[in-house]
C-alpha cells in the first residue's frame, strides 16, 4: 500500500481533473512543485510491484509530467528501463495549440497469431517490442514464407508447436530489415515471432544479406531449398561433387530446387523420379527422367548412383531402393527428406538390407546439429540469394492472412507473409 503522503501526492497532483493544459508548480491549484510529483513516482515505483505501478500511472485523469516518468532513477535497473519505456512510449506530448491528450494509450503493432488449432492466424493488434538487447537487432519484418512446416505448427501438428500456448506464432523463418542501415538480414529458423511488424533478434541468429537479393524469393525459398542443401552437405559422406544425386518427388517444390542445388554443389549427373511424366519434362536441371510406374521399371542405361534424396517415401521408396544401383566399392546412400506420400513406415526386406551396401539416414531438425546450422548458413543464404524466384511465389499482405491462408490460389505457389 501507498503511504498517505504518497496518496495525498496522487490524490492531488495526479488523479483530479486537471483544469491546466500544461503541468505547472500550481497544477491542480495545488502548491506541488514538480520535485514533489517526481519523488512521488519514485517512491511508487519503488513501493509498488512492476504491473501495480504500471497500472496506477495508466489510470490517471491528467496528463503525466514529462519530468515524472523520466526521472533518473529510472536508469538504473533493467527494470526501471522496461517500466521507461513502457511509459514513455506511450506518451502523447502536448501539441502545438498547447493542449494535452491522456498520454497511455497503450503502444501497439500489429501480428498475425493462431487463436484456435486448425484455423488461418488472425490479424490483431499486440503490444510492442521493448528495446533490442545488447545482443540484439530490431528488425523491421519484410518477407516471411509459409512452408508446409508453417502450416503444421499452425494446426498444431508439428513437433515444435507441441504443448505451445495460444495465440500463436506459427513462423519458422524470414528476412528482416535494420531500418538504421537498410541492411537486409537472414533471420533463421525459430529465432524470433515474424508474424509481425517487428522482431527482436540475436544478432548471431542473423546472416546479412548480399545487395540486391530478392527478401519474397528468399523468404519463400529458404526452406525447400534448405532441405536439400542440409542433406547433401550435411548428411551426404562426402559430398555430391563429381557424383550422381537422384531425386525421389522431383516434380515438388523441394525436389524442383534440390535438382538446381545439387548442380550448384557440384553433381554431375542429376536423376528426376516422379509420377506425373508431363510435370516431370518441365523440370530444370535434369540429365535422366524416370517416370515411376508400379512396378518400377528403371532404364538399363541408368547407370550407378551414389546418393538419393527422398521426398516421398512408401513403397515407391523401397522399390527405388531395390533397383538402384550404387558404384562398385561404394554405398548408396539414401536420404529420407520428406514422406509426401503419407505413410509413416518404410517396410525393407531383411534381404535387401544384406545384398546391397546401403546407408539409410535421414535429415531434418532432428539429425541435424545446431553446429551444422551454424556452418552451413552463409552458404545457403548465398545459394538462396543467386536461385532468384525459381518457383511462383505469391506474396500477401499480413492484414490479408486469414482469408488468403487456405485459399485456391495459395496451393499451386508458395506462400509468403509481407508485414
Amino acid at each position: 500500500m501507498l503511504s498517505s503522503e504518497l496518496t495525498s501526492y496522487f490524490a492531488q497532483a495526479c488523479l483530479l481533473p486537471c483544469s491546466q493544459s500544461q503541468w505547472t508548480p500550481g497544477i491542480c491549484g495545488c502548491s506541488l512543485r514538480q520535485t514533489d510529483v517526481t519523488h512521488a513516482f519514485s517512491v511508487a515505483f519503488f513501493v509498488l510491484p512492476l504491473q501495480q505501478y504500471v497500472a496506477l500511472v495508466r489510470s490517471l485523469k491528467a496528463p503525466l509530467p514529462h519530468h515524472a516518468v523520466v526521472s533518473p532513477l529510472f536508469t538504473i535497473t533493467t527494470r526501471m528501463r522496461r517500466t521507461l519505456l513502457c511509459l514513455t512510449r506511450s506518451c502523447t506530448k502536448p501539441s502545438a495549440l498547447g493542449t494535452s491528450v491522456h498520454p497511455f494509450s497503450s503502444p501497439i503493432m500489429k501480428v498475425a497469431r493462431v487463436t484456435a488449432w486448425g484455423s488461418p492466424p488472425e490479424y490483431i493488434s499486440a503490444p510492442d517490442l521493448p528495446p533490442p538487447s545488447p545482443t540484439q537487432l530490431q528488425l523491421r519484418v519484410v518477407a516471411v514464407g509459409v512452408p508446409r512446416a508453417v502450416r503444421g505448427r499452425a494446426s498444431g501438428q508439428h513437433p515444435s508447436a507441441k504443448g505451445a500456448a495460444l495465440p500463436f506464432d506459427p513462423s519458422i523463418d524470414g528476412v528482416g530489415r535494420d531500418d538504421a542501415t537498410g541492411e537486409l538480414y537472414f533471420i533463421n529458423s525459430l529465432a524470433a515471432p515474424l508474424f509481425a511488424e517487428r522482431a527482436n533478434v540475436e544478432r548471431s541468429q542473423l546472416m546479412k544479406l548480399p545487395a540486391g537479393a530478392d527478401p519474397v524469393a528468399i523468404a519463400g525459398l529458404s526452406n525447400p531449398t534448405g532441405s536439400s542443401y542440409m542433406a547433401l552437405r550435411c548428411r551426404a559422406i562426402g559430398g555430391c561433387a563429381g557424383r550422381t544425386v537422384a531425386i525421389l518427388g522431383a516434380t515438388s517444390a523441394s525436389g524442383r530446387i534440390a535438382a538446381m542445388v545439387a548442380r550448384q554443389l557440384g553433381a554431375t549427373r542429376v536423376i528426376g523420379l516422379a509420377r506425373n511424366e508431363a510435370t516431370l519434362a518441365a523440370v530444370e536441371g535434369l540429365d535422366v527422367r524416370v517416370c515411376l510406374r508400379d512396378p518400377l521399371i528403371i532404364p538399363d542405361d541408368l547407370g550407378p548412383v551414389h546418393i538419393v534424396i527422398d521426398y516421398v517415401g512408401g513403397p515407391a521408396a523401397v522399390q527405388l531402393l531395390q533397383a538402384l544401383q550404387p558404384p562398385p566399392g561404394e554405398n548408396l546412400q539414401y536420404i529420407v527428406v520428406g514422406g509426401l506420400a503419407g505413410y509413416e513406415r518404410m517396410d525393407l526386406p531383411m534381404r535387401l538390407i544384406n545384398v546391397k551396401p546401403i546407408i539409410l539416414m535421414g535429415s531434418g531438425k532432428g539429425s541435424l546439429s545446431q553446429a551444422d546450422f551454424d556452418r552451413e548458413m552463409p552458404g545457403l543464404v548465398n545459394t538462396l540469394a543467386k536461385m532468384g524466384r525459381t518457383l511462383d511465389v505469391l506474396a500477401v499482405p499480413m492484414a490479408d492472412i486469414q482469408s488468403v491462408w487456405d485459399s485456391e490460389e495459395v496451393q499451386t505457389k508458395r506462400m509468403v507473409i509481407v508485414p
